[in-house]
C-alpha cells in the first residue's frame, strides 16, 4: 500500500524562483505549457506524449481556459493612489497570482496503466472521479478550470488548472487554503514580524549617451563628426558594460552575505511565524480532508514512511537511490546553468547585434540625406546650365542675326558703289527698261527685286531709294527718260 501525493500551487505571469532551488522559475506560461506537453517546456521529459484532457465537472480544454484568463486579465484596472495626492490607472501587475494549480499522483505506473490492465485502468477511473468530485466541492461556484492526465513520466499523475473568475482580480491566493488562513490570522492580528535583510547596494548609474552630431551640409566634416561619434559610442558602451559588470557584482556579492545574515537570523530566531503556522495547520488540514474524500476510499495512506527501522542493506539502498538522485539534480542544475549562461550570451549578442542595426540604420539615414542634398543641387545646377544654354543660343541667335545684317550692309553698300560706277562710266544711263536693269544690276538689287515690298529689310530699302536717287539724278543730267518707268513688284522703282 502506497501513500497519497497532492501539491497545490499558485503562479504569476512573473517567473518565481522555486522553493529549495537556486536556479528553477516557474511561471504562467511554464505551467499551461507543460500541461499541454509544449515541447519548449517538455525537455526534461525523455519521450513526451499527448495529454489526456479531462471532461465532465464543468471542465473545459486547457486552450479556452488560457483564453479566458487573458481576456479577463486584460480587461482588469488598478487604481494606484500617488503619494503627493491623486491617483492613476494601470493593468494587473505581473506577479499578481491569477493561476491556482493542483498536481494528484498515483502510486500506479505510467507504465502499469499503458499496460491495459483492466484493474489498473479501473482503479486510475476511481480515483480521477474522486480527486476531481472533491476538487469541485472545494472550489467556489463560478470557477472555471481545465484537467489533464499525464502517462510519459514515471507515475500516473494529473494537473488541475484553475482560474478565480468570481474575483475582480482574478486572485489565485484565495483558493489556496494555506494562503487564505495566512491572510485571515494576518488581517486579525495585524502582519508578523519579518527578518530584516541587509541594505541593498544601490546600483551605478549608466553614463549619458552621447549625443548624434548634427548634420553638416560638408562630406568631409560629416565624416569626420560621425567618426567621432562613433568612437564615443564604443566608449560609452564600454563603460556601460563596465558598470553592469560592478553593479552584477556587487549584487551578487549582497545576496551572498545577506543569505548568510538571514539564515543566521532565523536559527537565532525562538519563536515560531504565527502566519507560517497557520499556513502549516491549514496545509496538514487539507491534506487529511483530502485523505477522507480520495486517499482513503482509494486505499492510500495518509503519511509516509516518516521514521523507519531500516536495515543495514535497506539504509545502504536508500543512500545509494538518494546519492544517484543527488547526481541527477547536480546534472540537471548544471545543465540548466549552462542553458542559462548560453542564453544569457545570446541575449547579449542579440542587443550588441541590435545596437549596430540601429547605428547601420542611421548611418544609412544620413547618407540618403546626403544623397537628396546632392540631388537637389544637381538639379539646381542642371537648371543653371539649362539657363546658361539657352542664354547662349539666344546670343548666337543674336550673333547670326548681327552678323546676317552686317553682311546685308555690306552688300548694300557694295551695291551702292556698283550702281555709283555704273553711274560714272555711263552704263546706268543705258538702262531705260525694267528688264534690262534687271538682266544688268548688282546681284543683290536682284535678290532686293525678288523680295515682296512688305517684306524687304531697312538694308534693301535703303538701296532701293538710292537706285531712285540716282535715276533722278541722271535724269536731271539729261541722259535718262524724261519719267521713271511705274515701280512693278520685280524691280527696284527705277
Amino acid at each position: 500500500m502506497a501513500y497519497q501525493f497532492v501539491h497545490i500551487q499558485t503562479y504569476s505571469l512573473k517567473p518565481t524562483l522555486v522553493q529549495r532551488t537556486k536556479d528553477h522559475y516557474n511561471d504562467l506560461n511554464q505551467v499551461f505549457g507543460e500541461a499541454l506537453r509544449d515541447q519548449r517546456y517538455s525537455r526534461h521529459i525523455a519521450t513526451p506524449r499527448p495529454p489526456q484532457i479531462l471532461t465532465g465537472f464543468g471542465l473545459i480544454a486547457p486552450a479556452e481556459l488560457r483564453r479566458l484568463h487573458d481576456a479577463h486579465r486584460a480587461e482588469i484596472r488598478e487604481t494606484v493612489r500617488k503619494k503627493g495626492g491623486g491617483s492613476y490607472e494601470r493593468g494587473l501587475k505581473t506577479d499578481a497570482p491569477t493561476l491556482y494549480t493542483e498536481i494528484h499522483s498515483h502510486p500506479i505506473t505510467s507504465a502499469e496503466y499503458l499496460g491495459g490492465s483492466e484493474e489498473i485502468i479501473a482503479e486510475i477511473e476511481t480515483w480521477t472521479d474522486r480527486l476531481l468530485r472533491d476538487f469541485r466541492a472545494r472550489m467556489p461556484e463560478g470557477l472555471s478550470a481545465s484537467a489533464v492526465m499525464h502517462l510519459d513520466e514515471k507515475y500516473v499523475h494529473i494537473h488541475v488548472l484553475a482560474v478565480n473568475l468570481t474575483d475582480p482580480k482574478l486572485s489565485a491566493n484565495k483558493l489556496h487554503v494555506g494562503k487564505v488562513a495566512a491572510a485571515a490570522l494576518r488581517t486579525a492580528h495585524g502582519p508578523a514580524e519579518a527578518l530584516t535583510s541587509l541594505p541593498r547596494p544601490e546600483p551605478l548609474s549608466r553614463p549619458l549617451k552621447p549625443k548624434r552630431p548634427k548634420p553638416s551640409k560638408n562630406r568631409v566634416t560629416q565624416a569626420r563628426r560621425m567618426s567621432h561619434y562613433e568612437e564615443q559610442i564604443a566608449a560609452w558602451q564600454t563603460g556601460c558594460a563596465e558598470i553592469e559588470r560592478q553593479n552584477s557584482e556587487a549584487l551578487a556579492t549582497w545576496t551572498f552575505e545577506n543569505d548568510r545574515h538571514l539564515h543566521k537570523a532565523r536559527k537565532n530566531k525562538t519563536a515560531k511565524n504565527s502566519e507560517k503556522a497557520a499556513y502549516e495547520a491549514a496545509m496538514a488540514s487539507f491534506q487529511d480532508d483530502y485523505y477522507e474524500a480520495v486517499g482513503k476510499p482509494c486505499g492510500l495512506l495518509r503519511h509516509g514512511p516518516r521514521n523507519e527501522r531500516l536495515s543495514t542493506v535497506q539504509y545502504a539502498e536508500r543512500k545509494a537511490h538518494a546519492r544517484h538522485i543527488a547526481e541527477v539534480e547536480a546534472a540537471q542544475r548544471e545543465l540548466d546553468l549552462s542553458n542559462r549562461t548560453k542564453a544569457e550570451r545570446l541575449e547579449k549578442e542579440e542587443k550588441a547585434l541590435g545596437k549596430q542595426v540601429d547605428t547601420l540604420k542611421e548611418r544609412l539615414q544620413g547618407i540618403e540625406t546626403e544623397n537628396e542634398e546632392l540631388v537637389r543641387r544637381k538639379q539646381k545646377v542642371d537648371a543653371k546650365e539649362d539657363e546658361i544654354a539657352e542664354r547662349e543660343r539666344a546670343a548666337e541667335r543674336r550673333e547670326q542675326v548681327a552678323t546676317r545684317k552686317l553682311q546685308e550692309s555690306e552688300d548694300g553698300l557694295e551695291t551702292m558703289r556698283d550702281m555709283l560706277g555704273m553711274v560714272e562710266d555711263g552704263r546706268f544711263l543705258e538702262m531705260n527698261e525694267p528688264d534690262q536693269f534687271l538682266h544688268r544690276a548688282p546681284k543683290f538689287l536682284q535678290q532686293i527685286a525678288a523680295t515682296e515690298p512688305d517684306e524687304r529689310s531697312t538694308v534693301q530699302k535703303v538701296v532701293i531709294r538710292f537706285a531712285g536717287l540716282l535715276q533722278r539724278v541722271a535724269t536731271a543730267m539729261g541722259g535718262g527718260p524724261d519719267k521713271a518707268p511705274p515701280e512693278t513688284d520685280r524691280g527696284p522703282g527705277l
